[in-house]
């Protein structure tokens, strides 16, 4: 395989502020120097409140100072301390990348984005919570980044379930995009009847939400929502969790799919074993279909590795519910996956690479073949499910992999082991393209969500495997959520920052030696206040991606006085008139290249509304103290306040869901005074969890206040042993060997399940029951209070005879 192990050499970059740079700046102002410009307008701008020449061009506002700059560089290069080539590492953005590379804002104000996708004319698709007019949870959109622009209208905006992790989660365009138009969506359909968004559902072989593969015809810049073509349906999303959704075409023709288990990790009937490993259900696979126009559900599966299986039958089609079929889904290509949220296909291969999210313990990508087991829950990375069976590091070689089962490639293990916290792989992409030195060819580029790094796998012709190049290509990353090659041969990626309009799609691009724009960053404090308030603005954080310094200010404080330009981070104002102010700040570098600027809004005169947040348990109002799985809390915004009328509906309300360091959306961009919200009895697992109730209030200048509350759940030990003890029980997908306590919170569904025969101490040993009665494996809703579940095992009756006797 053409994948080459390369190391890059990384080179050195510093840059150090010498104070006799400032002296000689400072010279230049009390000068008042003007230097020759090709500009035809002036007019008057302060540097360090001092008047200096500045030049006004169609392309805005020049700095006279900044061209002084370019003409006395080779004086200023010998006051610049300049080993700029014996570091190595710059940051660029929050990304850290080795020098040459460079960290550029594609298209910015992104509404959680979840995906994106070239088309062959050079646009850009990108998925998008909301609509135009609508930022509300269950719409979603496709918006269109054309010529250098995000357009504002949406290409295309859909009904969705949107909490939790559901939504507008994936597309793909067709091979003959250019002739046919074809664009293939994986979606989060509302349930056809009762609650649109109800959890639980496919597991009770109830009507539900559903995780749908459609496609659908796009002419020019717009997508026609008559053109669905529903190919894929009945995808689980009971969890809201789980969901998988990336959808690629291979260099055969056919369209691969991921779907998620839903956190389906325990049989349900008629099922015996978890839905991953059941052939008969879509859940926790990787699909191949080929869409054809013309044939029957509008695809077909030959070649697939259960195609000719006795009995199989196609499991994706609307008319053919879960149970419909006894035999193997034909759609199936590879199964045993927990959350294959994102993958790619190998370059000429139609292999698909896998980028499998684990639990507690492991980080897996998975080189994908068909009819391939990988393992889940009974196995995840290299180890049993939830269990550390080689050191953390690598440094010992994985275990051979049970019979019919196979190892990923790569794996890592999160730095808290068990914890469920710390580490989310997503799968980049194969490096193609040539804009990158020669070492990145072939490699496999991937992220982690919440670590925030970006690493490559190069494949080693020496022991045919897959190894990661230390150091990683990137770190410091923000939400990382997706990574593909341009046809420019760029790696661009996803941002995602927040349920607000704050992510990005971003592009890393190699230009050694090419100046690059610098990065305005702004803050000011206060926000509001008296006229006679200081406001003190900051440019603290912006930065040259190429260290190309100094940096100077540029601040236009939005009243009318002349623009400030200074070399210090910080600079002061005071407004004489009240009313909302929009300030920007675009910074210059050394050569005389502006940033993109930046904007902010200062109040003056202004009071901002207040609030406050007020939540009532509705399934137990005399329990006020947390909450248990399965409650449904209602929220409202109480004694507010403001020094003028509010404008209409000015609430806009958010829940967050917290896991210990990192948030997961659940519910945004919900309206009114009021609202409620319903805690699912499904989905994470660890106890240091909680919500957060988000009230933002804007009042009738502009100004937002945020009121936020936290609510918190109950929560007990639940404690699982075998008679005798010492045997092995299966939790939520992992493997213990009891006993076992454990921390759930109250009412939270907990999947447990009893091996029907197992060794205790050499000793075999058969599954006689629970204690507290039951299938050997079923659901528990976790107690109220302490409780201990037992599994009892018998042994062979010759075998406690003979124990008896001694």
């Amino acid at each position: 395989m053409p994948y080459p192990l390369a190391t890059p050499a990384l080179r050195p970059q510093l840059y150090q502020k010498n104070g006799s740079l400032q002296r000689l700046v400072d010279s230049l102002i009390a000068k008042k120097s003007s230097f020759n410009h090709p500009y035809r307008f002036c007019h008057s701008c302060k540097l360090d409140n001092k008047d200096i020449d500045c030049a006004v061009s169609g392309g805005g506002l020049k700095r006279s100072l900044v061209f002084g700059f370019l003409l006395l560089s080779p004086l200023l290069g010998m006051l610049l301390v300049s080993p700029l080539a014996s570091r190595g590492m710059i940051a660029a953005s929050s990304l850290t990348l080795p020098a040459g590379f460079v960290d550029e804002l594609v298209t910015g104000a992104l509404l959680s984005p979840r995906a994106f996708a070239f088309t062959p004319d050079g646009r850009i698709l990108i998925t998008e919570r909301g609509s135009v007019s609508s930022d509300d949870i269950n719409f979603a959109s496709i918006r269109v980044f054309k010529n250098g622009v995000l357009l504002p209208q949406r290409a295309l905006t859909l009904n969705v379930c949107g909490d939790g992790e559901r939504g507008l989660l994936g597309l793909a365009v067709d091979p003959a995009f250019l002739s046919n138009g074809y664009v293939y969506i994986y979606y989060t359909r509302q349930a056809e009847s009762g609650p649109p968004c109800a959890y639980g559902t496919y597991e009770q072989g109830q009507p539900g939400p559903r995780n749908r593969v459609s496609r659908f015809t796009m002419i020019g810049d717009a997508i026609d929502p008559a053109s669905e073509a529903v190919l894929i349906d009945h995808l689980p999303s009971d969890s809201g969790i789980h969901n998988a959704g990336d959808l690629h075409f291979g260099d055969d023709g056919y369209l691969y799919i991921s779907v998620g288990d839903s956190n389906l990790t325990s049989p349900f009937p008629p099922s015996t074993v978890a839905i991953s490993q059941d052939l008969t259900r879509l859940g926790g696979k990787i699909l191949r279909i080929l869409p054809a126009a013309g044939a029957p559900d509008g695809y077909v599966t030959t070649g697939n590795p259960f195609d000719t299986a006795p009995n199989a039958w196609k499991c994706g089609p609307l008319r053919n519910p879960p149970g419909s079929g006894s035999g193997a889904c034909r759609e199936i290509f590879a199964y045993g996956f927990r959350n294959p949220f994102r993958f790619t296909m190998s370059p000429g291969a139609s292999v698909p690479f896998v980028g499998d999210v684990g639990g507690g313990v492991w980080e897996e990508i998975d080189e994908v073949t068909p009819g391939g087991n990988y393992g889940y829950p009974m196995r995840e990375g290299p180890c049993p499910g939830g269990v550390l069976c080689i050191p953390a590091d690598g440094s010992e070689p994985p275990p051979e992999p049970p019979q019919g089962l196979t190892n990923p490639i790569y794996f890592y293990a999160h730095q808290m082991i068990n914890s469920n916290v710390d580490s989310a792989v997503i799968l980049g992409d194969f490096y193609t393209g040539t804009s990158f030195p020669s070492e990145y060819w072939g490699n496999l580029f991937f992220a982690d969500y919440v670590r925030g790094f970006i690493r490559r796998l190069v494949y080693s012709q020496v022991d045919l495997s897959w190894r990661a190049i230390s150091p990683d290509f990137a770190t410091g990353g923000t939400g990382i959520i997706g990574l593909r090659t341009g046809a420019d041969g760029n790696l661009y990626y996803l941002s995602y920052s927040s349920d607000q309009r704050e992510s990005e799609l971003r592009r890393i691009r190699y230009a050694p030696g090419v100046n690059q724009k610098p990065v305005a960053v702004a803050s000011v404090t206060p926000l509001n206040g008296a006229l006679s308030t200081v406001y003190t603005f900051s440019a603290a954080g912006s930065y040259d991606p190429d260290g190309n310094l100094p940096l100077v200010y540029h601040w236009d404080f939005g009243d009318g006085t002349p623009l400030q330009t200074t070399l210090n981070l910080t600079i002061q104002h005071t407004y004489s008139a009240p009313g909302a102010k929009t300030v920007s700040l675009t910074v210059t570098d050394f050569s005389g290249l502006d940033s993109i600027p930046m904007i902010l809004k200062v109040f003056p005169g202004n009071t901002p509304a207040s609030a406050k947040i007020v939540l009532r348990n509705l399934s137990a109002p005399e329990r006020t103290a947390g909450y248990y799985a399965g409650d449904t809390w209602a929220f409202s915004a109480e004694n507010v306040t403001d020094d003028s009328p509010l404008p209409a509906d000015p609430y806009r309300w958010d829940v967050v869901f917290h896991h210990r360091t990192h948030t997961h959306p659940f519910l945004s961009g919900l309206n009114g005074q009021s609202g409620q919200f319903s805690i699912p009895t499904l989905g994470e697992t660890d106890p240091v969890v909680w919500y957060e109730v988000v009230l933002r209030v804007t009042d009738s200048q502009g100004q937002v206040s945020t009121i936020t509350q936290e609510l918190h759940p109950l929560t007990v030990s639940v404690t699982l042993s075998t008679s005798p003890a010492g045997g092995q029980l299966w939790v939520d997908g992992s493997a213990f060997v009891t006993p076992i306590t454990l921390r759930r919170v109250v009412g939270l569904q907990m999947s447990v399940e009893a091996p029907a025969n197992q060794s205790i101490y050499g000793i075999p040993f058969t599954f006689g029951g629970w204690s507290h009665g039951g299938e050997r494996a079923q659901v528990i809703a976790v107690p109220a209070g302490d409780r201990v579940f037992q599994a009892v095992y018998r042994a062979p009756y010759t075998l406690w005879l003979s124990l008896v006797a001694r």
